[in-house]
């Protein structure tokens, strides 16, 4: 079971808008395939205006201004429950007036793992200058 969720606590599964539905579905893959590669993604978003940003990733979770620079934050988190189960069992056999019967039970442990990763863009001038990506889900 993987959920993704944005900032705002709407699991992807849940609801998908237009603009980022690419960026949610590349993301749900990156779970069971190879890690994906952010950067050119990420390049491609430099020198472009800060309104362009928000029409490809949406409303940012969070902004910060100062000294002139704002910055811009989108968290993606991603949480797998790896392991998770229950078994019973009842079984029996016999002939005649002899038996056996048994009853068995198994409960095994559920690991929960969240992955997050941070993507903050730095604008200046109304453009964007630079971005970083803080978390363990970043690649």
């Amino acid at each position: 079971l993987t959920i993704i969720e944005t900032t705002t606590g709407i699991a992807s599964y849940q609801l998908m808008t237009r603009r980022n539905t690419g960026l949610l579905a590349a993301l749900a893959l990156a779970g069971c395939a190879a890690p994906i590669d952010r950067t050119p993604f990420l390049n491609a978003l430099v020198g472009q205006p800060e309104t362009e940003v928000v029409r490809r990733l949406g409303v940012p979770g969070r902004t910060y201004d100062t000294g002139g620079h704002r910055f811009l934050a989108y968290q993606e988190r991603q949480t797998s429950v790896y392991g998770s189960g229950v078994g019973i069992g009842f079984g029996g056999f016999g002939y005649g007036y002899g038996g056996f019967g048994g009853i068995s039970n198994s409960f095994s442990s559920s690991q929960v793992v969240e992955r997050v990763c941070e993507t903050t863009f730095e604008v200046a001038g109304g453009k964007v200058v630079t971005w970083s990506l803080r978390g363990n889900a970043c690649t």
